[in-house]
């Protein structure tokens, strides 16, 4: 399952986190304070302070651009797979007065099927509602949806979307976000996605959902993927 087994090690054992992800993140981050917006950087680090986070620097820089470009859009915004809150503080800080809806289990990761679970653990990546209520206790227009998705959405059948993030790490779990999201994505609406490159439930739901769709997967230099919502 190509590169699924180290993600696990670097995410559990937090020196082993430090050595890899860590370091290569910092210098990432160095390197960008070398020619990006020093107000970027300052909510890149405002939004990893305090709390744990798996995307790189330059994941996070991604999602910052991106969700900037779509905020003067109609349509709310959304993230499926919410962990410990650094993601979405970002959104955050771009979103303007729109809305964001965060669905999570905030217990971890549902039990994981097939060859998933030999990777990854029911209760894995584990991020309490409390604490990211706290962490995001600044902000207005935050909508929390705990539970299991879809049904966490209930009532939400008529919201529209400019920007969704989904970070959800299983196959089911991926393919249920897209089969959700992109028939309430508003024409040129973005869906981003992390960990495309390197876990194959992620590349595969991607694949097997828009086999008969317009849209193509554009891959990010980063292990990010994203499609544009095509006019109806």
């Amino acid at each position: 399952m190509r590169n699924e087994a180290m993600r696990r090690l670097v995410s559990r054992n937090r020196f082993v986190r430090f050595l890899t992800f860590g370091l290569h993140s910092t210098m990432q981050m160095k390197l960008l304070g070398g020619h990006k917006h020093p107000v970027t950087l300052r909510r890149l680090q405002k939004a990893r302070s305090g709390t744990d986070s798996l995307l790189s620097s330059d994941e996070a820089f991604v999602l910052h651009e991106l969700a900037q470009a779509q905020a003067v859009y109609a349509g709310d915004m959304a993230e499926f797979g919410v962990y410990r809150g650094a993601s979405a503080e970002l959104l955050c800080m771009v979103k303007n007065h729109r809305t964001l809806h965060l669905f999570d289990t905030f217990e971890g990761l549902p039990a994981p099927k097939g060859q998933e679970s030999k990777v990854f653990e029911k209760g894995e990546f584990h991020g309490s509602l409390e604490s990211v209520k706290r962490k995001l206790s600044g902000y207005e227009n935050v909508a929390f949806h705990p539970g299991f998705f879809p049904d966490s959405a209930e009532g939400l059948d008529e919201t529209r979307y400019s920007f969704v993030h989904l970070d959800v790490d299983l196959y089911e779990a991926t393919l249920a976000g897209l089969d959700y999201f992109y028939p309430r994505m508003i024409p040129g609406g973005i869906i981003l996605t992390h960990d495309y490159s390197i876990i194959d439930g992620v590349s595969q739901a991607f694949r097997e959902y828009l086999a008969d769709k317009p849209e193509h997967v554009i891959e990010l230099p980063t292990t990010q993927a994203m499609i544009i919502r095509h006019p109806a």
